[in-house]
């Protein structure tokens, strides 16, 4: 399959729609959910159709109010380098009145769709490549779908890479407070977590005569479930430290 985070890339799409661009980039890593979450449907259900629009649709929005309500307003104001350059609002929980929210189920359930299309022509099982025969024909020891999926993996996560960087280069900066030494302390700590992961995931996998494809492969699957489990602890744990009185 195509790399989870890269699926997401089709959020950038949506920035001149009314669509919410976060409902659509996580709509359209909802299907792959049940990689990391195993007590999910199985990964023929929310790759499905029917999935779409029930279990795709219900991750979909929980993460997206974990993300508005907890993860974004505590971290916004915390990431040296971005702290200055997000909107001012990302610090407070997002804003959804009801005729909002009719966007917010459809930029989801649209992201997912995008999702379960570009599986379909990258993916040994996908409709399109048992239905479209030049996707399994063998080029160079590779079927094609294969060579589409790692393709648009590594062209997704370049393009959400140069649009990272574009925005960190253009967006203007702003006047902001001094993080408090227990921020500071969070924030390095978390990095130093994930750092961690990163590297004992590597290790592991050199330890045991893998190379490095199979330590992409492992962290494909790892380094996501670390990295949201940090920036939730971390989170909850943020907004505590502000509610404590300055010494």
């Amino acid at each position: 399959m195509p790399f989870t985070v890269s699926h997401s890339v089709v959020a950038l799409a949506a920035r001149k729609t009314r669509l919410p661009v976060a409902a659509v980039a996580v709509g359209a890593m909802a299907p792959d959910a049940v990689l990391f979450v195993p007590f999910l449907p199985k990964y023929a259900v929310t790759h499905s159709w029917w999935g779409v629009f029930t279990i795709d649709l219900a991750v979909s929005l929980v993460v997206l109010v974990t993300w508005w309500w907890l993860i974004r307003p505590a971290w916004a104001t915390a990431v040296p380098g971005v702290r200055n350059r997000v909107p001012e609002a990302w610090g407070r929980p997002e804003r959804v009145p009801a005729r909002r929210i009719v966007a917010v189920v459809a930029g989801c359930v649209a992201g997912s769709v995008t999702h379960v299309v570009w599986d379909a022509f990258s993916h040994e099982r996908g409709w399109a490549v048992r239905r479209l025969p030049f996707l399994r024909d063998v080029i160079a020891g590779h079927p094609v779908y294969s060579i589409v999926q790692d393709a648009s993996s590594v062209l997704g996560l370049l393009a959400l890479l140069a649009a990272a960087v574009l925005w960190w280069r253009r967006a203007p900066r702003r006047e902001v407070a001094p993080l408090r030494l227990p921020e500071r302390t969070l924030v390095t700590l978390a990095t130093a977590l994930i750092v961690v992961v990163l590297v004992a995931n590597a290790v592991i996998v050199l330890a045991v005569g893998g190379g490095a494809a199979d330590i992409v492969v492992v962290l494909a699957y790892r380094l996501p479930v670390a990295i949201a489990a940090v920036l939730t602890v971390g989170a909850i744990s943020l907004i505590t430290t502000r509610t404590l009185p300055s010494r």
